[in-house]
């Protein structure tokens, strides 16, 4: 008897032969002949395992996962062993919508076979899905552990630790897929999104130009890269990809969305309601969409309608946390920083690195006057790129230690009323420094170096040593640290704030040519007013007034105003005289936008101000000058109070309606001439 394995054959059937020949047609696609073949097996053998299980797995391919879970069935009843029939059965009840049998089926594959790569994969990705981050890195390793170069593992472990907050970790997860298949675009695609999300979107963009070379159709490239390089200040080319896309596929909703968000940065608001309209034609549950509307709605101070389209966007979408954030910034902007608070929070559980989410954290934790919290956050400022210059200086940052042997350096932030207001704890730095140096905007040089004789008081240069271009032998300080940030360690609390505050210091001898001016407008009270900020949007307008609008008060007979609106604001005030005979005066040879010096003269004269909340209000309340400002409700500075603590003299009025500021002036109005002891019908 010959010792040569024989074919299993079974009524005249050669069963392997017949096998092997169904196999390969399966594989090329002839599913008819394949499965007459794995008919005949069964006919010969019913309980064949191999030809029940891929009868099953034809049935799941045409789209008859009832059979396709029948037939696997039978094979796992005749070979309880079969990990691939365990694996592929898992694949239908996925399919199906049934996570939990399939987690059975997956994690049963993996018990029969240890090795059962595409298993461990798939029981990753199920579990990853299901947010179990930390199992679904579980499987990733394992599979790694028993093939180092599998590339897809790879890429899904890179996702596993960027949600578990391992970014550093992530991004060598993913440069690792990469590198081993350095031609598949999606691969790139991959590797540019992880870039641009942990704040490196130059390096992004190029990974998102190897995925355009590689697949320059590829819509879902084509808009990634839109939106990166809208958000580097590349418009034209954000634009040029964007609209190839949609010629490539006119319903590429996303393109239209990733377009509106262009012409909002545009400020072309039409445009951008247009193609979000488009968007929505396309996709009418579209969260990102709406998202966008939400913005444009905000931008045009139409903050009932953002509202309700952030709700549609969180609505469509529970774990957009982009829509959570803007959501709290409508909040926050009709003064309810307790809901702003937990919008914030939402968006943070649902991404922990959103820089933009910690910083408007911060200023509603500031608005509602949990200090310690707000200031802890408000580095984040920098990081999000709402507060600038960014000026980096890696190693010699202060953040509030003991500073009695160092020169310190510090330098404005912002515009010029966070300049001043944040400089009141200057007089601190003073005291606990060696040595101070501050810089600052070159106009406010003299009245600072005046205020703070013993500072080196200097116009800033915005170079930093982690920028690169300030040389070495260029630092002349210790330890540094932005205005704001000295402010968020000195005044932890309430109880951090002087009682008797000390002021500016003005010039004496422009003082005494300011109150020889305003001699000669009469014995009265003098009242400055400035009413709008010189950068006006439809959104602060809102905390704005119009000069016409304090007709009542500059009716007052025995007073003089006087300007301190810091622009061009000639042509308003002569339209003031022309229809109502109200004259608002202006000091003769004074620049009060570039000449710091004569406005804080002029200003330290005056016996009240009044004014919206700019630079003014911060000049003014420095200078110790009675002060009555109207503010958007629950200012941030007003760190949860009803006024500003950095200045006692200063008298804030909520905007409650902000559509209508007839209330808001009268009552003004009304304090002004109590204080001034003026009594008027």
């Amino acid at each position: 008897m010959s010792s040569t394995p024989q074919p299993v054959q079974a009524h005249g059937l050669d069963i392997d032969r017949t096998m092997k020949q169904a196999v390969r047609l399966h594989k090329k696609g002839r599913h008819e002949q394949a499965e007459k073949r794995y008919s005949k097996i069964l006919t010969a053998d019913p309980s064949h395992a191999g030809a029940l299980h891929l009868m099953g797995v034809l049935a799941h391919q045409a789209g008859h996962n009832d059979k396709a879970v029948e037939w696997i069935r039978k094979a796992l009843q005749a070979d309880p062993a079969f990990s691939d029939a365990h694996f592929n059965l898992a694949l239908v009840y996925e399919a199906e919508g049934r996570i939990g049998e399939a987690e059975a089926c997956y994690r049963q594959a993996i018990e029969t076979d240890r090795e059962n790569l595409k298993a461990l994969l798939n029981l990753g990705n199920l579990l990853f899905q299901r947010d179990d981050f930390a199992s679904a890195l579980e499987c990733y390793d394992a599979v790694l552990a028993l093939s180092p170069a599998d590339s897809l593992a790879h890429k899904n472990r890179s996702r596993a630790l960027r949600s578990l907050n391992s970014s550093e970790e992530s991004l060598e997860a993913v440069a690792r897929a990469v590198e081993l298949r350095p031609d598949d675009a999606l691969f790139q695609l991959e590797y540019g999104n992880a870039l641009r999300e942990d704040g490196h979107p130059e390096k992004a963009v190029q990974h998102f130009l190897i995925a355009e070379r590689l697949e320059p159709n590829n819509i879902s490239i084509l808009c990634n890269l839109g939106g990166i390089l809208k958000d580097l200040n590349r418009q034209d080319e954000a634009e040029e990809k964007l609209n190839r896309a949609i010629e490539i596929d006119p319903n590429c909703a996303e393109a239209y969305v990733n377009l509106a968000n262009l012409a909002l940065d545009r400020e072309d608001h039409q445009k951008s309601v247009d193609l979000v309209d488009q968007a929505l034609a396309i996709r009418p549950e579209y969260a990102e969409a709406y998202c966008t509307l939400g913005r444009v709605l905000s931008a045009q101070a139409m903050n009932e309608d953002a509202f309700a389209a952030f709700q549609k966007a969180i609505e469509i979408s529970p774990n957009f946390a982009e829509a959570y954030v803007n959501l709290g910034s409508v909040l926050q902007t009709i003064g309810r920083p307790d809901e702003a608070l937990r919008a914030y929070e939402i968006a943070l559980n649902l991404k922990p690195k959103m820089d933009m989410a910690y910083w408007n954290l911060a200023l509603a934790l500031l608005s509602v006057g949990r200090l310690d919290e707000g200031w802890s956050l408000f580095g984040y400022g920098f990081t999000s790129k709402q507060r600038a210059p960014h000026r980096p200086f890696p190693g010699l940052i202060w953040e509030g230690e003991d500073i009695s042997d160092k020169t310190l350096f510090v330098w404005r932030e912002q515009g010029l009323g966070d300049d001043i207001r944040f400089s009141t704890v200057y007089h601190d730095l003073a005291d606990q420094a060696q040595k101070l140096i501050i810089e600052t905007d070159e106009r406010l040089v003299p009245l600072y170096q005046r205020t703070w004789p013993n500072a080196l008081v200097r116009p800033e240069t915005r170079t930093s040593t982690g920028l690169g271009n300030m040389p070495l032998d260029a630092v002349d300080f210790d330890l540094t640290a932005p205005a704001g940030m000295a402010a968020s360690y000195l005044r932890r609390s309430l109880e951090d704030f002087p009682t008797n505050p000390k002021p500016l210091l003005p010039d004496p001898a422009i003082q005494q040519k300011c109150r020889a001016w305003l001699e000669s407008l009469g014995s009265g009270p003098k009242i400055g007013i400035a009413w709008r900020s010189s950068l006006m949007t439809k959104t602060r307008a809102l905390y704005h007034t119009a000069i016409a609008d304090w007709i009542k008060l500059l009716r007052t007979e025995g007073v003089a105003f006087v300007n301190l609106q810091y622009d061009k604001a000639t042509d308003e005030l002569n339209k003031l005289q022309a229809e109502h005979g109200l004259v608002v005066h202006q000091m003769p040879d004074l620049d009060l936008f570039n000449d710091l010096d004569g406005a804080a003269a002029l200003t330290s004269c005056l016996d009240v101000i009044v004014t919206s909340p700019t630079s003014v209000a911060e000049m003014a309340g420095a200078l110790h000058i009675p002060t009555f400002c109207y503010v958007m409700s629950k200012h941030p500075m007003q760190l949860g109070t009803d006024h500003l603590p950095w200045f006692p003299n200063t008298r804030l009025y909520a905007m409650v309606d902000m559509s209508d500021h007839g209330e808001l002036v009268a009552t003004i109005t009304k304090d002004i001439l109590t204080y001034l002891g003026i009594q008027k019908d």
